[in-house]
């Protein structure tokens, strides 16, 4: 069932597998975090969220395989995973058809373990990127060069004001976190166990399409990628099966200017 279609975004709250095969426009950028049985419930927070529903779902070739038929040539896929999962992940999406590449590791705000005295503090997101067919990143100014306007070599052209090529590992000031700080979400209206940062989902989308291109999130959640999609200037579908969830990324769309 469709819940929402303005401005080139759309909502659909529904099984992703039962729907995706009944779409016919062509995609640009697929951007999403599907559930990969982590179970996760809390965010620094006294109450626990409730586990999501259908949380147990791992198999990633069960929903990409769609997706690839829905892509363009040349167009990307970022999927969100754990780095457990990571391995089995990246060969569920090869063998889908997908041209695998070096993964994007981006930094988030620490959460804790299962182990707070003998494993690491979590800091990093683990997104899969892949592509059907060549991929090439796209123009932006997302990232200003250091040394602009410097001429390397003797011959060589200047470099140009902008970043053209990105490291896979997201770190330090100049770049976005994945996830919001989970302490100011205590007064936010946003109850979501996963929440990713809009800014995060602004700089792939802007690095892997043009404005008015079209990005598919198959696992809407809160509706981060779609708020980020209609901030950019281009078309969004997404797709969410938790009717909870679908009223989150409804009243986030309808107040998009105050959608964090």
């Amino acid at each position: 069932m469709r819940l929402y279609c303005e401005n080139g975004i759309e909502l659909y709250e529904a099984n992703n597998l039962e729907l995706l095969p009944k779409l016919d426009e062509k995609v640009n950028l697929v951007l999403t975090d599907p559930p990969y049985g982590i179970g996760y419930q809390n965010q620094y927070t006294s109450s626990k969220h409730e586990k999501m529903f259908g949380d147990a779902c791992n198999d990633y070739s069960s929903w990409a395989r769609h997706c690839f038929d829905l892509m363009e040539d040349g167009s990307a896929l970022f999927a969100y995973t754990n780095w457990s999962e990571y391995p089995r992940h990246f060969v569920q999406l090869d063998e889908t058809g997908f041209k695998m590449k070096e993964p994007l590791i981006i930094q988030k705000r620490p959460a804790g373990t299962t182990d707070l005295k003998g494993s690491f503090q979590s800091n990093s997101d683990w997104l899969l990127f892949g592509s059907k067919g060549r991929f090439i990143f796209k123009k932006s100014k997302l990232l200003r060069n250091k040394k602009a306007g410097v001429v390397p070599n003797a011959g060589r052209k200047p470099v140009p004001e902008f970043k053209t090529r990105f490291p896979s590992c997201w770190f330090g000031e100049e770049f976005p976190h994945s996830t919001v700080n989970p302490a100011s979400m205590r007064s936010w209206p946003i109850k979501h166990p996963t929440v990713k940062n809009v800014d995060a989902m602004k700089w792939i989308i802007q690095m892997s399409t043009n404005e008015g291109d079209l990005v598919l999130d198959p696992f809407c959640g809160s509706g981060t990628v779609l708020v980020a999609a209609l901030e950019t200037n281009r078309r969004a579908i997404g797709i969410e099966i938790d009717n909870v969830f679908c009223k989150l990324t409804l009243s986030r769309l309808y107040d998009c200017e105050e959608a964090y």
